[in-house]
């Protein structure tokens, strides 16, 4: 009876956060990251509680039986996965790093606006855990998530066209369907959107999900492509060269890759067609990836191309099969052209910035200065140039959760390079994921996500052939990483990408893995 509840008050948590929190707004666009915070983090602390209570007269129920012979857990914390593990360390450093923070008032809650603090960070390891223990992995909440997903998706696209079935007092272009602005926007993308897409490619037995699936496919890709923000394209990048690899496994799988490969041109040319006969209303600068993308033939190239590929496959799939040998080679071929392709860019980007190489010296791409990445080359550096000035000690453990932006403004010579590249706004991260994590959580707390990040792939790598959710949620967490390789942490994306691995771990718990 107590773990029927406990599962059942996960489910309503689950839908309360993956179904009304991507919506909730106060006062429209006015402070909305304050106004979500509030909302996850006093949504979970009441959570949390109700949850500790139940995992209490759940291990008390437990003991109950053991004492009667019956040896049998309802719940059971001692068996943890290497995942866990990494969790608990991860946990563990946060709160180490915030005892020994110089700012420990910023370090609590975290920067104003973004909240990244220590509060949120165990709240959102302990709802792993929480969630991995009780939750009963109810299907509906999968799909909700989804189809919630698929409606921010077509409100964003249609806020890109001055289309607001919303309205709100304060409308601007960076400002984009009920999450904030675009960083935002993607960020939720990169981290919900693989679920979804993954369903697509790797089911085939029921016709109507497939239908379903699809059509969530091509609405994600025209939202990602029609927002305006050039990192969108790390997750696609990201996400077709996972599914690739994936994909390999099984005919049909690389048959209906390339399928996908087509819905992405077609979803890009269908945002091409709406530009056209909209002129007016796309609200968004046209310099930049997305606009090339939907405005070139080259998304239609790649269309029909995937399109051409498929028709093979399904035509010569009697005769159709791939070796262990064939797919060994294909896999070492993309990890040498992708070390390749970044080590390419590398040497020409810096041979390009010491020395200058003709037709590219205006070319932002491969000029290594501080404008590098719309001002990410002057937040790397800063980066860079903070931890280089910290103890030893704060190498090792970070400066404090959120610490960010109070520890490179007390540096003064940082300062003054700060107000010189950003002027009065404020750079709260280093719009890397893994560099601000090296300034607030230092070296350990790196290596202790990549830990949690690593383990938690490979265990969805194993498990992904019985259960395709598994795959989804391999992708979700590669997908995030590689996006906020530009990007960040924050109240939308880092919030969901703990409940999804907690939501895997509880299935995987289930299998007695």
């Amino acid at each position: 009876m107590i773990k029927k509840a406990g599962s059942l008050f996960t489910t309503a948590y689950l839908l309360l956060i993956f179904g009304v929190y991507p919506f909730y707004m106060k006062q429209g666009y006015v402070d909305i990251g304050k106004a979500k915070y509030h909302f996850f983090i006093f949504s979970s602390l009441a959570a949390a509680g109700i949850f500790t209570l139940i995992s209490i007269l759940l291990t008390v129920q437990g003991i109950y039986q053991c004492l009667k012979k019956r040896k049998m857990y309802l719940i059971d914390w001692n068996n943890l996965s290497i995942v866990d593990l990494f969790v608990i360390m991860y946990a563990t450093e946060i709160f180490i790093s915030y005892a020994f923070s110089d700012f420990r008032g910023e370090a609590l809650w975290g920067t104003e606006g973004w909240y990244m603090g220590l509060v949120l960070k165990l709240i959102l390891c302990a709802l792993y855990f929480f969630i991995s223990r009780l939750w009963d992995g109810n299907r509906f909440v999968w799909h909700m998530s989804i189809v919630i997903s698929g409606v921010v998706f077509v409100l964003g696209i249609l806020d890109r066209f001055s289309i607001y079935l919303i309205p709100l007092e304060i409308r601007q272009p960076e400002f984009i369907s009920t999450l904030g602005n675009i960083n935002w926007f993607n960020g939720y993308l990169s981290v919900l959107a693989p679920i979804g897409i993954c369903m697509f490619l790797f089911q085939n037995k029921n016709i109507y999900l497939k239908l379903f699936y699809g059509i969530y496919t091509i609405i994600s890709f025209m939202a990602g492509v029609s927002q305006g923000g050039d990192s969108i394209f790390l997750f696609f990048a990201a996400l077709f060269f996972i599914l690739l690899w994936i994909s390999l496994e099984k005919e049909a799988w690389l048959r209906n890759y390339f399928f996908l490969i087509f819905l992405w041109g077609f979803s890009a040319q269908t945002v091409r067609f709406m530009r056209v006969f909209m002129p007016d209303r796309y609200n968004y600068d046209t310099n930049n990836l997305c606009a090339y993308a939907t405005g070139s033939n080259v998304t239609l190239a790649a269309g029909i191309f995937g399109l051409l590929i498929y028709g093979m496959l399904l035509w010569k799939k009697e005769n159709f099969f791939l070796s262990e040998y064939i797919k060994k080679t294909i896999r070492k071929t993309m990890v040498v052209l992708l070390l390749g392709g970044v080590m390419l860019w590398l040497f020409i980007a810096g041979f390009n910035t010491s020395i200058g190489i003709s037709g590219l010296e205006e070319k932002s791409f491969f000029l290594l200065d501080k404008n590098w990445g719309n001002g990410r080359g002057a937040a790397f550096s800063i980066a860079f140039d903070s931890f280089k000035q910290m103890t030893l000690l704060h190498k090792f453990i970070g400066v404090g959760a959120d610490c960010f932006s109070v520890y490179v403004y007390s540096l003064p010579d940082l300062a003054v390079k700060l107000r010189e590249a950003f002027g009065n706004s404020r750079l709260t991260n280093a719009h890397n994921e893994l560099l601000t994590c090296l300034v607030n959580e230092g070296i350990l707390g790196v290596c202790l996500l990549l830990g949690i990040v690593i383990f938690f792939v490979k265990k969805c790598m194993k498990n992904g052939k019985e259960n395709y959710i598994f795959l989804g949620l391999a992708a979700c967490v590669i997908c995030y990483l590689c996006h906020n390789m530009v990007s960040f942490e924050q109240v939308l994306n880092l919030p969901f990408l703990f409940l999804l691995m907690g939501m895997g771990s509880a299935v995987s718990q289930r299998r007695g893995d």
